[in-house]
């Protein structure tokens, strides 16, 4: 939701049809979470481990930015090897 006004004018989309993409959207991502947030938190299991849900949930979200950086840093060893690590 952060990028899409930048997309929608870049590419052209009339401002009328981008409302409502975004109303729509905002309904939807609303009822989703609210809802999803209504149901796990209803669960037993969530109830009482809430604290291991919640690093659960962390954990997860920083899962994605360390296998980036391990394959920036994976990149960046066979770039220097494929140099023959010489330095220039």
């Amino acid at each position: 939701r952060t990028f899409a006004p930048f997309v929608a004018g870049i590419g052209s989309m009339p401002y009328r049809e981008f409302v409502q993409y975004n109303i729509f959207g905002a309904i939807l991502w609303t009822v989703l979470f609210v809802g999803g947030g209504f149901f796990f938190g209803n669960l037993p299991f969530v109830q009482k481990n809430f604290t291991a849900v919640v690093l659960g949930i962390i954990v997860v979200s920083i899962i994605p930015v360390v296998l980036e950086l391990l394959e920036a840093r994976r990149e960046a060893e066979s770039k220097g090897s494929a140099d023959g690590g010489a330095a220039a």
